[in-house]
């Protein structure tokens, strides 16, 4: 039997703590998030310590193997699933409880990391604001142990001797895929359990090793259990959301975590550390700790009124979670373990009827698209709709246009920019403008900017780390301004971003575009962006209400306006929004769905605004 070790529980309070605070906001935990891969390490060792030992003593049962893993999860997460879908159906709109039922099937069949991938969509909008996010950590483990234990059953029975040597090939593999993905395919390469396996790995391999060898002797495990702290802290105090993850840079949190499980023991500073009482206590409860956290605090973001409560209230969220885990831990974890209460068969039924019972609430919020009914018809165009649903409209027709190389010989007109060139061709195309010109996209991801002239080493400090590899393929290069030049109307829209509304007008010259070409220049736009408030402004002002836009956002204008000089300029917010941005259409609609990108009636009120005034009358049959 594995001995039990306090030091582990240390370490299980040294990755949730770092996730709450993390989730909660705080600042200084920016890199907080890897407190997850730290929950794979320890998961890869402590259960490939059990099912070895089974099989050493040909003990292992793969019944006896699932109920363990029942007994463990699912308890407390329907206790939590309960709480959090009565709480959701009370204060989330309808396109947040269809998603909210998808993700709530998804964690029942363990698949919610494939569920949350593809809602991470164009737009799928902020994260944070959903209570079940954190349930994809759930679905790698559960799909990791679905297949490991037979598959080490399997190599076990037959070439014992290449177990540690097949899970090695497996974890270099798993690691370079996630390196590779990282830059290429960030959303998948964070949820799918291909990138995400090695982790795991790690701890099974430590298990594997530590099987035929000691622990390292004092001076050596003082040495590595300390590097193994000072590792973890390098990856909660440095790394950002910024950081390409799972890639390279997860060794260090990961290769910290299974330096501590390798080497702190009571004899070590590190040690003694992970066995002090408080955090042993946070490291027992940590699983509920996990569990409640985060619609805690997805809900707090859901409920203020502009998505960011204050962080004094995060904070003192994510401590109640540790109240509500002891609580469950005492009250549902512990009974639940006990063989001699609940047997093997009462814990399967239990488990189905739990079950049962989620996934017909599930089936049930996605089918009535999140009771959706039980708001008036005009209501409906507010909450309905997903963002996602929105923003197939935002870039359907501009996309079937990307990539088309400009013909000298038609008039021409090319849109260039990010999200925010889509919506301006939407405008355009609402108002039945460039009725006669041929028409071309170019897309530049806002991450990015539009920027010329300049070398990418001048510009990457301005571009969050995780992006900069993406943004060196996918900025303006010498092709795509060569294509541009051909165009007879030229249009630049983009989200812009102060940096890069200073830099246009070097921009534009740099670009050096043909006197006769007619070139426009769309500023930024903002809108409200929570539907909470949408729906309470609708129920409370009606549809004739506006609001002023930031004056972040008038500034990164002015900026711009600025930058360009004579080149005609489109200021959206000081023109459309003089008296305050309308925020409904005519049939009650949203003008922006996400406080950004418009929808179909949202493009054609703004659209027939801009085209009906100067510069972009003139582009009008």
């Amino acid at each position: 039997m594995l001995k039990y070790r306090p030091e582990i529980d240390g370490l299980r309070a040294m990755a949730v703590l770092p996730v709450i605070f993390f989730h909660a906001g705080v600042d200084a935990f920016a890199g907080g998030y890897v407190g997850v891969d730290i929950f794979f390490v320890i998961s890869g060792f402590l259960i490939t310590s059990i099912i070895c030992s089974e099989l050493n003593e040909k003990s292992f049962s793969i019944l006896s193997f699932y109920e363990r893993r029942a007994r463990r999860i699912l308890p407390a997460l329907f206790v939590v699933l309960a709480v959090t879908s009565v709480a959701a159906v009370s204060v989330m709109l309808p396109y947040e409880l269809k998603n909210y039922g998808q993700v709530l099937l998804g964690t029942i069949f363990f698949v919610s990391n494939m569920v949350l991938w593809k809602q991470s969509g164009y737009f799928a909008g902020d994260a944070e604001m959903n209570p079940l996010l954190h349930t994809w950590s759930l679905g790698i483990e559960e799909q990791y142990y679905l297949f490991f234990p037979l598959a080490l059953l399997l190599i076990w029975r037959f070439r014992a001797r290449w177990v540690f040597s097949v899970l090695l090939i497996v974890t270099v593999v798993s690691l370079g895929l996630a390196e590779w993905a990282s830059t290429r395919m960030p959303s998948a390469n964070f949820y799918l359990l291909p990138t995400r396996v090695w982790e795991l790995m790690v701890g099974g391999l430590l298990a594997l090793w530590l099987v035929h060898h000691q622990q390292p002797s004092r001076m050596w495990a003082e040495a590595i259990s300390f590097l193994g702290l000072v590792l973890i802290g390098i990856g909660i105090f440095a790394f950002s959301a910024g950081t390409p993850f799972p890639s390279f840079y997860a060794l260090i949190p990961v290769v910290g975590a299974a330096a501590i499980i390798l080497a702190a023991t009571p004899q070590t500073l590190a040690g003694r550390l992970l066995a002090w009482k408080p955090l042993v206590w946070v490291g027992l409860i940590s699983y509920s700790a996990y569990l409640w956290h985060q619609p805690l605090l997805a809900f707090a973001r859901i409920m203020a009124p502009d998505n960011h409560p204050p962080v004094p209230l995060m904070i003192a969220l994510g401590m109640l979670s540790l109240v509500l885990a002891w609580i469950t831990w005492k009250f549902v974890e512990q009974p639940f373990r006990n063989k001699a209460r609940f047997n093997r068969v009462w814990i399967f039924k239990a488990s189905a009827a739990g079950s049962m019972v989620a996934i017909v609430a599930g089936l049930a919020l996605v089918m009535t698209n999140g009771l959706l009914n039980f708001y008036s018809v005009q209501e409906r165009a507010i909450v309905g709709k997903t963002n996602i649903e929105f923003s197939k409209y935002v870039v359907s027709d501009y996309n079937r246009l990307e990539g088309r190389t400009v013909d000298e010989s038609k008039d021409t007109v090319i849109i260039v920019g990010d999200s925010f060139s889509q919506d301006f061709y939407n405008m355009a195309k609402e108002a039945g403008a460039f009725a006669d010109y041929e028409r071309a996209t170019l897309y530049i991801p806002a991450r990015c900017q539009l920027f010329y002239g300049k070398s990418f080493a001048d510009i990457e400090h301005h571009i969050n780390p995780g992006d900069r590899a993406m943004c060196k393929r996918s900025i303006l290069n010498a092709g795509d301004v060569a294509n541009i030049r051909k165009a007879d109307v030229i249009i630049f829209a983009a989200r812009w971003e102060p940096w890069a509304a200073v830099m246009m007008g070097e921009t534009l010259k740099a670009m050096q575009i043909p006197e006769e070409s007619e070139v426009l220049v769309v500023g930024t736009k903002a809108f409200e962006k929570n539907r909470h408030v949408l729906l309470q402004i609708y129920r409370t002002e009606g549809p004739d209400s506006r609001r002023l836009p930031d004056e972040e956002f008038l500034e990164t204008n002015s900026l711009l306006k600025a930058s360009v000089g004579d080149i005609p300029f489109v200021d959206i917010l000081s023109g459309f929004c003089m008296e305050g941005c309308p925020l409904f259409a005519d049939d009650g609609t949203p003008v922006s769905y996400d406080g950004a990108h418009l929808t179909e009636p949202g493009a054609e009120l703004i659209g027939r605004y801009l085209f009906a005034r100067p510069p972009l009358n003139h582009y009008m049959l």
